[in-house]
Parts: structure tokens; C-alpha cells; sequence
């Protein structure tokens, strides 16, 4: 009995002190772990903001909308694994417009060659399903408000948070956003009250991609909003009486495909962004921050956005906080990691942090 006892209590101080070694531990983490709105708050001199999906998501959280719990326009979309249509988004880095482009050059060839027929009618199908489902993918991309009237309660409390939202992004010099959706598009145009330059001069009825040096907003991977232009790109322009959403519906019907440079390897993304003036100038914007670039809710995944953390290790910038909310030692360790794989094989070294996003309130 005594020798039991005695081998009871020594599991008993093992585990006591096992749990002691776990608090402290824990403990250590979260003292170590960076607050971002303490970092902003703190940070003297330029500032710049790189957006991510958790821009949305933080919006779904304050709103209580699910809206943006997704990666790209193509998660949106109702594809059978085994679908043809799938298969060739893959093959194009999901860019809607390529795939549209490939299956009009195939109809062009067939209907040369045997005139219309069962398979040209069948491509002529494709090419509406994935209108259908791109427009879908829009629809759904977007705070309700943006497609329906608000009560006067709702409205009060919408532009409430727009404001708040606005006067997180005015604390930096320049906003970069790495998303497709609509969202920043109706904060900085609500209310018809404009925030900002995005480098979209009026040209008669258009509005066209004019390099501003000063301009406050750009988007590297491009959006729903903005579409090619040749080697250069367009912007959507929206009314009250036609707002964006309509437009960009109506743009996708009539074969306009937002320019979205979606999936891929961060190779393969750059060299969608070399490939168009209006990507190409966003980016090198990038390469050119100074200060502290701050990232809000970018997750840089699988060496998906090395092209963005390479810009930002080339770029005169001294400090990057990357700002994730709540994020665990494992999912810290993993963002440092790819950071300093970046900046090992760039044989450059730069001060990186992680800040924890949860105490900011960005809406």
C-alpha cells in the first residue's frame, strides 16, 4: 500500500510539474507574441498596409455576415471534381478570362473546320456555365448591404463601421490589397464619399489606369472591379443607380472577365503581374515601401505569396509586422519560416515580426 502511495504521488508531482512547465511556457508565448494595434499605435515614420483575406473576414466578424471565408473567386464556384471546365481553370492558375479565351479559340477552329455542330454547341454551354458561375462567385463575394436597401437602423450602423474602417486605412501612406472582392471598393466609395487615389483617370465614359506615384490604394493581384485593358487595365465605374455589383455582372456576361491573378505558385503569379502595365506598377509600388509595412490578415500559404514576401525583402522598408489574428507558436513559427526562407535565399536580412490582430478593431 505504501509503495503505491508512494508511486501515485510521484505521477502526481510529474504531472503538477509538467503542467508547470506548460504554463510557464504558454506564458512565455504570449509575452513574446507582438499586439498589432500596439505596434501601429507605436510606429513612427512611413507606413504601409498589405490586405489579405482576414480584411474580409474581420468584416464578416463585426457585421455577422459569412460572406468571405474563402481563398479565391474559383471556392465560390459549384464544379464537379471530375468537371472539364475545373480542369482548365486549374491548368490557367484559375484566371476566368484565359479559360474563356481558350474555349473561344477551340470554338473558332471547329466551326472553321466542320461548321456548327453538337461539340461547338457544347462549348457554346461552357462558356455560359462558367459566366453563370464567375457571376455567382461575384454575387457571393460581398456584404449583403451592397445588393439590397437598408433599414434606417442598419444603414446607421454600416456607415459606422465604414468609418471605423476608414480611419484604420488612412493611418498609412499606402494600402495594398491582395483580394478580388468588392469590399474596399464600397468602403472607399460609400456614400459617394471618395477615399483615396487608386490610379483610375476618367477618359470619356472610362475609367483607365494612369501611373500615380502618390496613388493611396492599389491592388497587385488585381479584383473583381478591374478588368484588362490590352496590356493595361480598366476600372469599373459604378452609380447610385447602378452600382458595382450590377456592373460587374453585367461586364462578365458580355465575355468582360475580372483581371484576377488567382492560385499558382508566387512564380506564377509574378509572371501574370509582369504581364499587364497596371499589375506591374502596383507591384514595383511594393518593392519601393519605406518604414514599417504592416500585413493585415495575409496568410502566405505554401509559398503561394513568395513574389509578395520577396517584394517586401527587396523593398527599403526596415520592419514588417505581420499582423494574424490570434496566431498560434505553430502558425508564428510557420510565417517566420517563410520570411527567412525568402530572405535566405535573397541573402538580405530584415526585421520581421508577428503581431497579433485580435485587439484591433479595423471595423
Amino acid at each position: 500500500m505504501i509503495s503505491k502511495l508512494k508511486t501515485e504521488n510521484y505521477k502526481l508531482d510529474e504531472f503538477l510539474n509538467a503542467h508547470a512547465r506548460y504554463t510557464n511556457i504558454k506564458a512565455k508565448e504570449e509575452k513574446d507574441l507582438k499586439d498589432f494595434r500596439e505596434e501601429l499605435e507605436g510606429c513612427q515614420g512611413k507606413k504601409s498596409l498589405i490586405l489579405g483575406n482576414g480584411f474580409g473576414i474581420s468584416y464578416d466578424v463585426a457585421a455577422g455576415t459569412d460572406s468571405f471565408c474563402w481563398n479565391s473567386l474559383a471556392d465560390l464556384c459549384d464544379f464537379d471534381n471530375d468537371n472539364p471546365l475545373l480542369k482548365l481553370l486549374e491548368e490557367c492558375n484559375f484566371d476566368f478570362e484565359i479559360v474563356h479565351q481558350k474555349i473561344n479559340n477551340a470554338l473558332s477552329v471547329i466551326e472553321k473546320y466542320k461548321g456548327e455542330n453538337e461539340f461547338s454547341k457544347k462549348l457554346l454551354g461552357e462558356i455560359q456555365i462558367l459566366r453563370d458561375q464567375l457571376i455567382s462567385a461575384v454575387a457571393e463575394s460581398h456584404p449583403p448591404s451592397l445588393n439590397r436597401d437598408c433599414t434606417q437602423k442598419e444603414r446607421q450602423e454600416i456607415s459606422r463601421m465604414v468609418g471605423n474602417c476608414r480611419k484604420f486605412l488612412t493611418q498609412f501612406g499606402k494600402v495594398f490589397s491582395l483580394n478580388y472582392d468588392l469590399l474596399l471598393y464600397w468602403v472607399r466609395c460609400f456614400d459617394n464619399d471618395f477615399l483615396g487615389n487608386d490610379c483610375f483617370d476618367k477618359d470619356g465614359d472610362d475609367l483607365v489606369f494612369s501611373a500615380d506615384e502618390d496613388a493611396e490604394f492599389l491592388f497587385p493581384h488585381g479584383a473583381s472591379f478591374i478588368t484588362r485593358d490590352g496590356i493595361s487595365a480598366k476600372k469599373t465605374r459604378s452609380s447610385k443607380q447602378y452600382p458595382i455589383l450590377a456592373r460587374v455582372k453585367e461586364n462578365i456576361e458580355n465575355g468582360i472577365f475580372p483581371m484576377c491573378v488567382s492560385e499558382g505558385t508566387g512564380d506564377q503569379k509574378l509572371a501574370a503581374i509582369k504581364s499587364n502595365e497596371y499589375l506591374s506598377f502596383s507591384y514595383r509600388k511594393i518593392k519601393e515601401s519605406e518604414g514599417t509595412v504592416f500585413t493585415f490578415g495575409a496568410s502566405f500559404l505554401e509559398g503561394k505569396d513568395d513574389h509578395i514576401i520577396r517584394a517586401l525583402i527587396q523593398s527599403p522598408a526596415t520592419r514588417i509586422v505581420v499582423g494574424d489574428y490570434k496566431p498560434s507558436e505553430a502558425n508564428k513559427h510557420r510565417l517566420l519560416h517563410e520570411f527567412t526562407r525568402v530572405m535566405d535565399n535573397l541573402n538580405k536580412k530584415k526585421e520581421v515580426i508577428v503581431a497579433d490582430t485580435s485587439s484591433t478593431e479595423v471595423w
